[in-house]
């Protein structure tokens, strides 16, 4: 066992990442890692499905998925939260005058903000009685800064005495995790890990082959972590696809989509017995950009002998967690909008994510997105991991009891990337043990940043 963690270290981990607080019940954290994964049973069940609903796209859909997300969101800033509304706005406004001393609670959905000379936001909100309501933020609320079109929020304040015309809030409400979850894990969970990477962009020219082969040798090793993984989870852009962008075909190895995914599933096919790909789509994949993303076709799928294949976001419950993956387009559309959120920290925005419940929130932006019969970027379970990958950078990190993995990419530094100034952290394996809650991190590259 010792010669096996001298392995792991000269590959480069960093060792045993948890949360600040465990609910255990194991006397030693490190005998979970010590479990072979092929001593016990692959448990996978797949979540619902997502993008296969057959909408228009017309005007009524698109009513109809915002009705929907309010309707969700509503519930469960009501029944997790307890933020019970003081009545429709149409009543809240028609009886102001109840509410200048005593607060009044107004759920709705943001329909547009706009920035004031103190750096607070006035802020439209409607909810379905078809009534609109300004509300003002103070600049020192955290949400000033937060706060998008689109987002479901709870404000609660008192309205201006004389006239009624302005609606002073004093707290706004997202619909987010609570203080104190933690998810699940424990002795009654198999002492077993999955591991997560993803972007790989087969076919494209700037695919580190060298690195993929280097974690390839250590997955099939004695290594004590490689021995104790027991899922992979790839959230998108395995291969590097083709007319994505102008040019693209110039950046490509392989120019025929298909063969990209027929070798990325030859290259899965070499990792060992003990471990089942979790495969999902991004939008360099060859399915449809707009979000969500249903699952690739069959005729893609049939090239793949061992992995299981779920939309984008998708959600899938290995050995008993509940995973949630989601290839993370939509940090798009707040990096640009939130001074915290960066693409070299997208953990940010995953916390945003969560504390909206919703990983893309904003209509009609970079991030494409189709009006389904329901709105499936809606986080309604609190999942027990939550994985991205889309910004090619790495962390691991926390919120409110759920563990935030950023995956790494293996791809080089590509002409766009330098156009952005992004420097990707290339090679970084991520493994996460289902009873101890620890994380270790291994580092195929020799810097990791390329």
């Amino acid at each position: 066992m010792g010669a096996d963690k001298r392995l792991d270290r000269q590959i480069g981990s960093k060792f045993d990442y948890g949360p600040r607080r465990i609910d255990s019940d194991i006397p030693d954290l490190s005998a979970s890692w010590s479990a072979k994964a092929d001593d016990y049973t692959t448990d996978i069940i797949p979540g619902y499905r997502v993008g296969e609903t057959r909408q228009a796209g017309s005007f009524d859909d698109l009513v109809g998925l915002f009705h929907d997300r309010y309707e969700k969101l509503s519930r469960v800033l009501i029944h997790e939260s307890g933020k019970h509304p003081s009545g429709t706005i149409k009543q809240i406004v028609n009886n102001w005058t109840d509410y200048t001393r005593s607060p009044a609670t107004i759920l709705g959905i943001v329909m547009n903000i706009r920035r004031t000379k103190s750096g607070g936001r006035m802020v439209e909100i409607e909810d379905t009685s078809e009534t609109t309501i300004t509300v003002f933020i103070r600049a020192d609320d955290p949400a000033a800064g937060t706060l998008l079109h689109d987002d479901v929020v709870a404000v609660t304040g008192t309205f201006e005495s004389k006239t009624g015309e302005m609606f002073w809030v004093n707290e706004v409400q997202y619909p987010d995790i609570l203080h104190g979850h933690m998810n699940k894990g424990g002795s009654e969970f198999d002492p077993v890990s999955i591991g997560f990477i993803s972007d790989l962009h087969y076919g494209s020219k700037y695919f580190k082959e060298k690195e993929w082969n280097k974690m390839m040798k250590w997955l099939n090793s004695s290594a004590e972590t490689a021995k104790n993984l027991k899922y992979l989870v790839i959230p998108g852009d395995g291969v590097d696809g083709i007319g994505i962008y102008p040019g693209h075909e110039n950046n490509l190895i392989e120019t025929d989509v298909y063969k990209q995914y027929s070798t990325l599933a030859a290259m899965l096919d070499e990792l060992p017995d003990h471990i089942t790909p979790i495969l999902s789509p991004g939008n360099h994949d060859a399915v449809r950009p707009a979000e969500p993303q249903p699952v690739l076709e069959p005729d893609i799928q049939q090239d793949f002998n061992s992995a299981i294949h779920t939309g984008n976001p998708g959600r899938v419950n290995l050995s008993g967690l509940d995973v949630l993956t989601y290839h993370g387009k939509g940090i798009d559309d707040m990096v640009p909008l939130m001074n915290h959120v960066t693409y070299e920290r997208p953990a940010e925005a995953m916390k945003e994510m969560l504390r909206k419940r919703h990983m893309a929130p904003l209509w009609g932006e970079r991030n494409a997105l189709s009006p389904e019969e329901e709105d499936q970027m809606v986080i309604m379970d609190k999942p027990d991991i939550f994985v991205t990958g889309h910004t090619h950078a790495h962390q691991v990190e926390w919120y409110r009891g759920v563990p935030l993995i950023v995956s790494s990419t293996f791809q080089g530094l590509t002409d766009f990337m330098k156009m952005l100034g992004n420097k990707p952290k290339i090679g970084y394996l991520t493994a996460y043990n289902i009873q101890n809650r620890q994380s270790r991190v291994i580092k195929f590259a020799e810097d990791g940043v390329k």
